[in-house]
């Protein structure tokens, strides 16, 4: 059974390198177009599950989507939130139990009172076909506008750390009993008055680190903590300056972080320690690139997955007009 799942894996990577676009524009890694849909128009987050099947959420649906990067199968709609029009980040804290923020805009701006967090469990999917029921973990009425989430801890399996990229703020909310408290209000997390007001943005903990982008203010950063606590132990880090991040995946050592840089149509690669970044891939494909996951199975584990949107739109002449969602496969150097 093991040998025939392993074949079968394999020659669908295969089919997919195979059927790997050429693109025009510069790669230094190579990109491969996984799903291209006409609905929903853009992805915002995206989770990895242990199987390699991936999770996404997009700001102009309610609904989580699932793709199977290893088969050829239909897009699916596995749970519908009730009650709102988008849903932003989405993490994992028991095997398959994921939570996930909804929350209703105008413009870029959060309508308030809109931002919950919910949770659903995919063990809970019997069939292929059968619905996931989600349930309410939190209203946090204070939230402008939640978009970026992470676990606290590795071992901990009741706190999630939220983003608020409007207040400039990020909350520890326990999952248990729908608390929540701002653990940090640091100015490099907040919005400068001039520019699109989106600050702290993608948060990941990584070792005993909350790493975080702050779109206006183009800095990727992180904050050592406490892990039990999510409070700061020390100053902010500031490891490069000048970079209009969105979401992020940060390597399981902790030196290497890979940042979608949304209207910029570019996957960043940095050296953490070595506070520098260059461009690994730039391609029309990643337009829109909003989050990047690393692959958690034998076969893909070299690998990152993109959300995104679809290419520039030359009638227009600018990247407002949204073509269809799009997730991507960027494929690592094998490490010798």
């Amino acid at each position: 059974m093991l040998r025939a799942l392993a074949l079968q894996h394999l020659v669908w990577l295969s089919i997919l390198f195979q059927l790997s676009l050429a693109l025009p524009w510069h790669t230094n890694y190579a990109l491969t177009v996984i799903k291209n849909v006409t609905q929903p128009q853009t992805f915002e987050n995206i989770a990895t599950r242990h199987n390699g099947q991936l999770l996404l959420t997009s700001t102009v649906s309610p609904k989580v989507y699932q793709v199977d990067p290893f088969r050829q199968r239909a897009m699916k709609a596995i749970v519908d939130i009730p009650h709102t029009a988008g849903l932003f980040g989405i993490a994992e804290l028991e095997e398959d139990i994921f939570y996930v923020i909804s929350a209703n805009m105008t413009g870029v701006q959060g309508i308030p009172n809109s931002n919950f967090v919910w949770k659903f469990d995919v063990r809970d999917r019997r069939t292929e076909r059968a619905p996931i029921s989600p349930s309410i973990v939190a209203n946090v009425s204070d939230a402008q506008l939640m978009n970026g989430m992470s676990r606290l801890a590795g071992n901990d399996t009741t706190s999630l750390l939220i983003s608020d990229s409007q207040a400039g703020r990020i909350y520890k909310l326990d999952v248990s009993t729908g608390s929540h408290r701002t653990i940090s209000d640091d100015d490099s997390l907040k919005s400068s008055p001039t520019g699109l007001q989106i600050g702290v943005n993608g948060i990941h903990v990584r070792g005993s680190h909350l790493f975080f982008t702050n779109f206006n203010k183009r800095i990727f950063g992180r904050i050592p903590i406490s892990l039990s606590t999510g409070f700061p132990t020390g100053p902010v880090e500031v490891i490069v300056n000048g970079v209009q991040g969105d979401d992020f995946a940060v390597s399981a050592d902790g030196k290497t972080a890979w940042i979608a840089l949304n209207s910029q149509s570019t996957l960043l690669e940095v050296d953490i320690s070595g506070k520098s970044a260059r461009v690994v891939v730039e391609s029309p494909y990643l337009e829109s690139a909003s989050s990047v996951s690393v692959g958690r199975t034998l076969f893909d584990r070299d690998s990152l997955y993109v959300s995104s949107a679809g290419p520039f739109n030359a009638v227009s002449g600018t990247n407002t007009t949204i073509t269809g969602g799009i997730v991507a496969r960027v494929d690592l150097p094998k490490v010798k």
